[in-house]
């Protein structure tokens, strides 16, 4: 049985028509609301209802008072907040760095208040730090203003042994930025955890940054290491909910600089059925009639068991396969070129996520040394006689189109053909790691 949901306060509906309102554009910033007598009058309520209801938008930042004149919308412009910005190369003017630019080219004016101090860590940044119980760190705390309004907080924390006696210890804008000077100073950070909390604000962040009752902050952690691993940064970033939009700019992943190839194994078996399927639904999505039959997992078994498949892993993940052997389709090669010397590639599959990389190329020139090392003259595969894309894929890898065989109910049969041997060194480079075990 369902349970209802209990009425919610005259009160709160005060305050959720009002808040429609503003979110709707119904009412814009500055527009003066409803005198408390009005908002009774309408709702058939008290005053002290009314005002009760005024309060709970005052209190989310959507409303301010000012008596005697009424209630007000507030008007808002939250600032974007780039965390990513961290690395960025900032202008050489003090007057411009990068949080005074952005602010400018938005026609804002900006300001900021800096104080540096030596303190004793609070736990969270000793901690962050590494620093033993009774170090020192030098703290810049810094207060920005957007119109005349402080915005955030940025206090950043050095270990007081790395950063005396630099500009960092100097209360004033450090044109090129903190990071260049800790890089001057032999410990440049290369990566950065940052850690977002959301939270209400403490005593001092409410009384730095002025802010009302009711108003939540986010915080920004963000710890700076050095490429051996040191953390030499500790920056605490407090930005008011209704002043800010967190922006984080993401892109997508690449592949590591070497990747793995290793033969597969019997677990490996629905790893490269699921590589196939992904690419069957890919295909049929554009229309192609290739792969689309179930994933023969029979065929495959044998082929892992016979060290014939391969898996290429990105940091642990799979992200492609091929299969290299010596079967030679009596169906579209003629006797005396399954004489010859070759190996042919099946199910070359590359993950889409990871697809525009190269990675194919990568593979055929692996299977390409891979059968120059077995003795063999050829590197061979048929492909699928109607998608003419991945026949002038195979054509711009240095392959040459022998022919196509039209065999009745297969979708197969343009084959291709390239010299063992032949790289064109395009793609990232597979690192090879050879299994013991077939099983």
């Amino acid at each position: 049985m369902a349970v209802s949901s209990r009425a919610r306060a005259l009160y709160q509906r005060i305050a959720d028509k009002i808040r429609t309102e503003i979110t709707d554009g119904t009412l814009g910033p500055g527009a003066r609301l409803p005198t408390e007598g009005e908002i009774a009058a309408e709702w058939d309520t008290t005053r002290s209802t009314a005002v009760q209801g005024l309060k709970v938008l005052v209190n989310e930042g959507l409303v301010v008072s000012d008596r005697p004149r009424g209630y007000f919308v507030r008007s808002r412009r939250p600032m974007v907040y780039r965390p990513q910005a961290e690395f960025m190369k900032r202008p050489l003017s003090p007057e411009m760095d990068t949080f005074l630019t952005q602010l400018s080219e938005e026609g804002r004016e900006a300001g900021q208040h800096i104080e540096v101090s030596v303190v004793v860590p609070s736990r969270d940044v000793r901690s962050r730090l590494q620093l033993s119980e009774g170090e020192l760190v030098a703290v810049r705390r810094r207060v920005r203003f957007i119109d005349g309004v402080p915005y955030n907080t940025n206090d950043s924390h050095f270990p007081l042994d790395l950063v005396q006696g630099s500009e960092i210890m100097n209360p004033d804008d450090i044109a090129r930025g903190a990071n260049v000077v800790l890089a001057e100073l032999g410990h440049e950070q290369v990566r950065a955890l940052d850690e977002i909390q959301v939270r209400m604000p403490t005593p001092d962040e409410a009384d730095r940054l002025q802010l009302g009752p009711g108003t939540p902050v986010g915080v920004h952690l963000c710890t700076g290491f050095t490429g051996e691993g040191r953390p030499v940064r500790v920056v605490v970033n407090v930005l008011p909910g209704d002043r800010h939009v967190i922006t984080y700019e993401r892109s997508k992943p690449r592949l590591s600089s070497t990747p793995i190839i290793r033969v597969a194994t019997a677990t490996d078996l629905d790893t490269v059925v699921n590589l196939w399927g992904h690419a069957a639904a890919w295909l049929a999505e554009r229309g192609t009639r290739q792969w689309q039959y179930p994933p023969r997992a029979e065929r495959i078994a044998e082929n892992i068991a016979a060290g014939e498949c391969w898996i290429v892993e990105d940091e642990g993940a799979p992200v492609a396969t091929i299969t290299v052997d010596e079967h030679a389709d009596p169906d579209f090669w003629s006797p005396e070129e399954i004489d010859d010397a070759a190996l042919y590639v099946h199910r070359m599959v590359v993950r889409r996520d990871v697809s525009g990389l190269e990675l194919g190329s990568a593979l055929l020139d692996w299977a390409s040394t891979h059968a120059a090392e077995q003795g063999k003259d050829w590197l061979r595969l048929d492909a699928w006689r109607d998608n003419t894309d991945l026949q002038a894929y195979y054509t711009n890898r240095g392959f040459t189109h022998v022919r196509s065989v039209d065999v009745a109910s297969r979708g197969s049969g343009a084959l291709f053909q390239r010299v063992a041997g032949y790289t064109r060194n395009v793609g990232p480079k597979l690192a090879e790691e050879r299994a013991h075990d077939h099983s």
